[in-house]
């Protein structure tokens, strides 16, 4: 069970580092509509406000991107340069590197998933060029066909990966690229992403946030933004642990079948313990410390040979990951999950005990 949960553990905790190399801490979206221009808040109030580091202005839209004769459709993300400073999204990049802008022209970086369906073949000494096309605001493409999209190439400087979902959604590019290829004006966003200082509370700086932009502004945290993939992992952690219970509760029935043979075994000793003078609870609590123990001893070395395990996975790597964005299988052993593995254990095990001892000592062994 320990190693189950570890594994599970690990894996969330490498689905958040990896959103926290791609989404901002905290982010400011309008309440209504696609964009809003930065000059309808305070922004230098934001950006100076206690607990704040940087603040990166976001443009996203969806385009069909091209390849040769392939295409497709993504959401182009443009954001400003203090994107470095918010996410440290280095970390996820799985060829090239994060790099907008060189020399005055804009470059492009790319979800693994959009490159395998495009068949771009990155290399490190090669930046392959992708086609752009925006769709122009207020033209329909039944009546304008070809004129209805902007058009732009752009050259790749890396790939990166973080999920299967996103991977084959974003391309990343200069704001500047994103507000001249959507056709927008220059301070116009889509969100304003944030960072924030060590040692600031985020719920705090929520709530804070939200009562200087107002109604007219929604301020969402990394959290809400990945709520729903957050609780799909707690709750497979839990559906773990509900499994591995129900086949404890199985493997508590060979204990059971052990203390049925020892109170057999043992029913002539009782009959003396009792012609003693021995009370039938006194005997009866021998029986039931007996599986208490069993359980106890049984929980103790399960959980030592699983720390074991994990810690010799979390540090040689015992079960290798190929072609994953990390070599080996994660896993994060927390005190919560051994301690509540213990006190099932010994729950089950001082119930069932207790329940047939009683029974088989007033069926078997009565004077």
């Amino acid at each position: 069970m320990l190693t189950v949960l570890s594994a599970v553990n690990g894996i969330d905790d490498l689905v958040r580092q990896l959103f926290n190399s791609f989404d901002a801490p905290i982010r400011i979206l309008p309440a209504q509509g696609k964009v809003f221009h930065v000059d309808s808040l305070e922004l230098e109030k934001i950006a100076s406000y206690e607990g704040i580091s940087s603040v990166c202005m976001v443009m996203e839209d969806d385009v069909i991107v091209g390849y040769e004769d392939r295409k497709s459709v993504a959401t182009l993300r443009g954001v400003s340069e203090e994107i470095r400073e918010i996410a440290p999204v280095d970390s996820i990049m799985m060829a090239g590197e994060f790099l907008l802008e060189e020399d005055g022209f804009p470059y492009a970086v790319i979800g693994w998933g959009i490159r395998s369906e495009l068949l771009v073949p990155f290399f490190n000494d090669e930046r392959p060029p992708l086609q752009l096309f925006a769709p122009i605001r207020g033209k329909k493409i039944g009546q304008h066909k070809e004129n209805a999209f902007n058009r732009e190439n752009i050259l790749v400087s890396g790939v990166y990966s973080v999920n299967a979902e996103l991977d084959v959604k974003y391309i990343i590019v200069p704001y500047h690229f994103a507000v001249e290829i959507f056709d927008r004006e220059p301070g116009e966003v889509s969100a304003l992403e944030l960072g924030m200082k060590p040692g600031y509370n985020l719920q705090d700086l929520d709530d804070a946030l939200q009562t200087i932009v107002g109604d007219s502004f929604l301020v969402e945290t990394r959290e809400e933004k990945n709520a729903l993939i957050y609780k799909t992992n707690r709750s497979e952690k839990w559906a773990a642990y509900s499994i591995m219970l129900f086949i404890l509760i199985i493997a508590a029935f060979n204990i059971m079948a052990s203390l049925t043979m020892l109170v057999i075994e043992k029913k002539k000793d009782i009959f003396i313990l009792r012609g003693m003078g021995l009370r039938e609870e006194e005997v009866r609590r021998i029986f039931v410390l007996e599986g208490v123990l069993i359980n106890f001893v049984g929980a103790s070395l399960g959980l030592v040979f699983g720390l074991i395990l994990c810690l010799a996975q979390k540090h040689f790597g015992l079960v290798k990951l190929q072609g994953s964005i990390v070599p080996y299988y994660p896993v994060e052993v927390q005190f919560s999950d051994a301690l509540i593995i213990f006190s099932s254990i010994m729950f089950i095990g001082i119930i069932s005990s207790t329940l047939l001892v009683r029974y088989l000592i007033r069926r078997h062994a009565r004077a």
